[in-house]
């Protein structure tokens, strides 16, 4: 059913943009994820980095699209072994800019994966669960990107959450949209 909706709500926002105008970006950034909650009392802060697209729609807004790769490495681990905890998260998202200022609010999909590694195993699993997102942050005209988000997912009643820090770059795909009547 979530499956179902998503490519519902892909279908309304996709064929929304199509008659809009807006700037039109791809983004990459360097990430910091700060744990929060029980995902804190696992692992260390996280690094990794995310790539965006941003869709313009209007003379303000963008409709974003976002994936990256983070690795956190588990707290108290004994020497000899390594325990890392990954995640990818699949974000559709709105970003509604003010003078550089940005909201941008996120949902998707995450896939939420581990390895352990020591004593002769090596093992390493994945899991996906829906994941949603809330960040701000300040775009600047030359395309330096300065943001943070909270981010959320919960499956069997266990929360994976964090604070999201990154430090990117947003490359203009040549100008604007413009309207297709």
């Amino acid at each position: 059913m979530r499956k179902v909706i998503l490519v519902l709500a892909s279908f309304f926002v996709l064929s929304a943009i199509k008659a809009q105008s807006g700037k039109n970006q791809i983004g990459i950034a360097f990430e910091v994820g700060l744990p929060m909650g029980d995902f804190k009392d696992a692992v260390k802060t996280g690094f990794g980095g995310s790539l965006k697209y941003l869709h313009g729609v209007g003379t303000a807004g963008q409709v974003s699209l976002t994936s990256g790769y983070t690795i956190y490495n588990a707290k108290d681990v004994p020497s000899g072994y390594t325990v890392r905890s990954s995640i990818i998260p699949i974000l559709l998202g709105y970003r509604q800019n003010f003078s550089g200022v940005y909201v941008e609010p996120q949902a998707g999909y995450g896939i939420y994966g581990s390895k352990f590694k020591g004593g002769g195993v090596d093992e390493s699993n994945s899991d996906g669960a829906f994941t949603w997102a809330i960040g701000v942050g300040y775009a600047m005209e030359q395309g330096l990107d300065i943001g943070a988000r909270y981010q959320s997912a919960s499956k069997n009643s266990a929360t994976t959450s964090l604070i999201g820090l990154h430090l990117g770059y947003n490359f203009s795909l040549g100008g604007t949209t413009t309207s297709s009547k």
